[in-house]
């Protein structure tokens, strides 16, 4: 095998000393332009690659950060994903993936092992119940952000999509299209402080002039089979049910499923909306009618908001409330 390109090798053809090129490679300053513009030039030529680990020790940054995520079923995560993976490519970081399927204690082993590898920062998509768990971390300096919930404490970060929001707008699109019979499919994965689509499909119904009231809010687990298996629920115990806001699209994809087996046509019997606008959602017959939650917009807060945490740490962050839209298609 040939032999590594090493930085003294770069210094060699340079003509300048190891410490001048290191400088460079880590951008320390104490160098002129055209000294940067050499190195830089001889780095591209020998293909010189830096010692992550040796730069680490000097800046006491690893390049790395982590990416904990719940569970891969749900297609609007590992889309997320990939867009936080590109910003934090962009911004020369590498990351680290690890899912938990929302278990609070693979989540702990997961911490436990990026905190072991010195990673700069994480971004975590948080499991039931763990918010102690993440604002210890960020008080022994790790930099966290939270997406969709909300804490305080040192080097942490709040970002969120206004859920309740858009859970009233669904909810008020519904009962503009005439549904008098509502209810909502919820998760049962959602701890009370997390409710917040089941806050705004309340709100909204109390704020309601149309005179109707929500028929009940069934918690399911947010898959295609909870919805099914919610949306029967519903028909058996109200008959006269005929719009039904979903947790996400998963759900509501389920309930439109279980909707027709029985007999019911959506839109005209029952409406459904969901929420996300996942890829299959247009794709399904009939297309959905769905809450938009923008990824590019939510991949690009979330990686500036950990870029600010570990450029300044300690520094003081104000949550990050990410707006949504109403999509309407044929399920309405």
């Amino acid at each position: 095998m040939p032999r590594e390109v090493t930085l003294r090798d770069v210094a060699t053809q340079v003509g300048v000393s190891p410490r001048t090129v290191s400088r460079v490679v880590n951008d320390e300053g104490g160098f002129s332009e055209a000294t940067r513009q050499k190195v830089l030039e001889a780095v591209e030529q020998l293909g010189y690659q830096p010692n992550m680990l040796a730069r680490g020790l000097i800046t006491r940054r690893s390049g790395t950060v982590g990416l904990v995520g719940g569970g891969m079923t749900d297609p609007f995560f590992p889309a997320v994903a990939e867009g936080i993976q590109r910003k934090a490519r962009e911004a020369g970081r590498t990351m680290f993936f690890a899912s938990t399927d929302s278990d609070p204690a693979r989540q702990a082993d997961v911490l436990k092992s990026l905190w072991s590898h010195a990673v700069d920062g994480v971004i975590v998509f948080p499991a039931l119940d763990t918010i102690d768990q993440l604002t210890g971390y960020a008080r022994r300096g790790l930099p966290v952000v939270i997406v969709d919930d909300q804490a305080e404490a040192p080097n942490l970060a709040c970002v969120s999509f206004d859920l309740e929001a858009g859970a009233a707008m669904a909810t008020r699109h519904l009962l503009d299209t005439r549904r008098q019979s509502l209810g909502m499919i919820a998760s049962s994965l959602s701890p009370p402080r997390r409710r917040n689509r089941e806050r705004g499909f309340l709100r909204a119904m109390r704020e309601s002039g149309h005179g109707a009231s929500p028929l009940e809010v069934l918690r399911m687990l947010p898959t295609v089979e909870g919805g099914e298996a919610g949306m029967r629920q519903l028909l058996d115990r109200h008959p006269e049910i005929d719009g039904i806001f979903a947790y996400n699209d998963l759900v509501a994809i389920g309930a439109m499923r279980a909707a027709k087996s029985q007999g019911r046509r959506v839109p005209d019997d029952v409406a459904v909306v969901g929420c996300d606008d996942i890829d299959m959602s247009s794709l399904v017959t009939p297309a959905l009618t769905t809450i938009r939650l923008d990824r590019p917009l939510l991949s690009a807060e979330v990686t500036q908001a950990l870029h600010d945490l570990i450029e300044a740490p300690g520094s003081p962050r104000r949550p990050v409330m990410i707006p949504v839209e109403l999509v309407i298609r044929e399920s309405t």
